[in-house]
């Protein structure tokens, strides 16, 4: 009787030497180089790498679309001022006509 090595993958048990045959090189950790490179549509300057990316961001306060995605739509008639914010404009738009209409009568 023979005794064999084996090796477990996702708690299956593998033969050693069947191990490098069935084996994928997708199952260890990936290195990746940094990939982004493009030139600015907010500024024309050249990013190169994730850090310049994302410094660039921060410079120019802006964000990237794919960061934003599920959040809801805003329309042309999106209204993101508080119900304090409304009223006080509707006070404001108010005195503004009462103030018109008097000056017209004096």
């Amino acid at each position: 009787m023979t005794r064999s090595s084996w090796v477990y993958v996702d708690g299956v048990a593998i033969p050693k030497d069947q191990y490098h045959e069935t084996s994928s090189l997708a199952s260890g950790p990936t290195i990746m180089r940094d990939t982004i490179e493009l030139v600015s549509p907010v500024d024309g300057s050249y990013i190169r790498g994730r850090r310049a990316f994302h410094d660039h961001n921060i410079r120019n306060n802006v964000t990237p679309m794919a960061d934003l995605q599920g959040l809801p739509t805003l329309t042309s008639n999106s209204d993101l001022r508080s119900s304090e914010q409304k009223r006080e404009l509707a006070d404001s738009r108010k005195r503004a006509i009462i103030d018109g209409v008097n000056r017209h009568y004096r």
